[in-house]
């Protein structure tokens, strides 16, 4: 079989065009260029779920009329973000293609999403090391959680998974959105989600911006309150930890969801394989003491754009 290969390839090569310089350059620049929108694409991808957790947290939380008694507004949160994408095939597969570690300093009213690789080799409780990503297709929620608690020796207060396609009906509660991307107009909730979908992989955040402060606005008209209690139900699932909920509403109320920070995991290496790197360079432990916003000044390499 080995030969009969060799001698096709050898009578065919004549009818490979040559290359040239230009060609070779233009391989390697349009390479470079699908790199480049792979990480706008994951990058808006994570931050629409953790923007969307610090928006629908919240309002979730709403019809409890009675505030918590001691809500603790100086402690930090930090909340498990996961954010999937259901496959349409049959059997239908879901994807983990967003893992967040939300950390919220409330005192600070500062929010920083901890992007997680779907690669980072992790070691999940009873499997051993795989993909972080597998961690939630393997065990779920609880498993992810469990993984990246023991990775980074955080105690986690809760979390959420976001479905990336419930943003629609979320988007149909509030009544659509107006959007200006260049032109003012109102977006209907399926071309709205597809044109934010199209701006994130272009890398333009200025529409996730205003997508989200029309949400916002939403949220704040009671009589569109109801049905979009309803239609976040379908978009964000729960994990409540060791907070209440409305607790975590009442530390995550303060925060902006348009000024979220993102932060990329620092990491190691092994034989071109993702690993956890021992406290995370210091991360953990400013996480600990809410001084997350120090730490990133003395490590600005770990900043996302």
């Amino acid at each position: 079989m080995d030969d009969l290969l060799r001698e096709t390839f050898a009578r065919h090569e004549e009818l490979v065009p040559a290359t040239s310089p230009d060609l070779g350059e233009s391989i390697v620049t349009g390479a470079r260029r699908l790199r480049a929108l792979r990480r706008w694409v994951f990058s808006g991808l994570t931050f629409l779920c953790s923007a969307l957790a610090l928006l629908l947290v919240p309002i979730v939380a709403r019809p409890h009329a009675a505030p918590p008694a001691a809500p603790e507004p100086g402690q930090p949160v930090n909340l498990l973000i996961v954010g999937i994408d259901r496959g349409t095939g049959t059997p239908v597969r879901v994807k983990a293609n967003a893992i967040v570690l939300l950390h919220v300093n409330p005192a600070a009213r500062t929010a920083y999403e901890v992007v997680i690789p779907r690669d980072l080799l992790l070691d999940l409780p009873g499997i051993g090391p795989q993909r972080a990503d597998g961690a939630y297709l393997v065990g779920g929620y609880e498993l992810a959680a469990e993984a990246v608690a023991g990775m980074t020796g955080l105690t986690l207060d809760g979390g959420a998974v976001v479905d990336i396609a419930g943003l629609e009906s979320v988007t149909r509660a509030a009544g659509g959105v107006d959007l200006c991307a260049p032109v003012c107009r109102h977006y209907d909730p399926g071309e709205a989600v597809g044109y934010l979908r199209r701006s994130l992989g272009s890398g333009d955040d200025r529409v996730l911006h205003q997508y989200l402060t029309e949400l916002a606005k939403a949220a704040a008209d009671p009589a569109k309150l109801p049905a979009l209690l309803a239609a976040a139900g379908g978009a964000l699932e729960l994990h409540l930890g060791t907070a209440s909920l409305p607790s975590l509403a009442a530390r995550m109320a303060g925060v902006d969801p348009s000024a979220v920070s993102a932060i990329r995991l620092p990491v190691g290496s092994s034989n071109g394989v993702p690993e956890p790197l021992p406290g995370g360079d210091g991360l953990y432990e400013a996480m600990r003491n809410g001084r997350v916003g120090a730490w990133l000044t003395a490590h600005p390499q770990f900043t996302l754009g």
